[in-house]
């Protein structure tokens, strides 16, 4: 039984990575890739670029099922959101 919820968490780290890895990869994503602007970090909490989402994936934020879903979906926008609304 703990194997096997293991192996799904393992299943899902790694479709996280995955999108992750392909957000890091687009076309112009070097503003999402790091964020060094320190009042942008101001701006809320969570990770604050795709460096700081990997690293919480690595630290285990994102718990298996759903809610670790959610809580990816919402870092992930966030980051954009975050971004579009200081600098447009």
């Amino acid at each position: 039984m703990e194997d096997e919820r293991e192996a799904k968490r393992k299943r899902q780290v790694k479709k996280m990575t995955k999108i992750l890895s392909k957000a890091w990869q687009l076309d112009h994503s070097e503003p999402f890739q790091e964020v060094t602007d320190d009042q942008l970090k101001m701006m809320g909490e969570g990770p604050f670029d795709l460096t700081g989402m990997g690293i919480s994936l690595d630290n285990g934020t994102y718990h298996l099922g759903r809610k670790g879903w959610e809580l990816f979906a919402s870092h992930l926008g966030g980051i954009y959101n975050r971004f579009i609304s200081w600098y447009v």
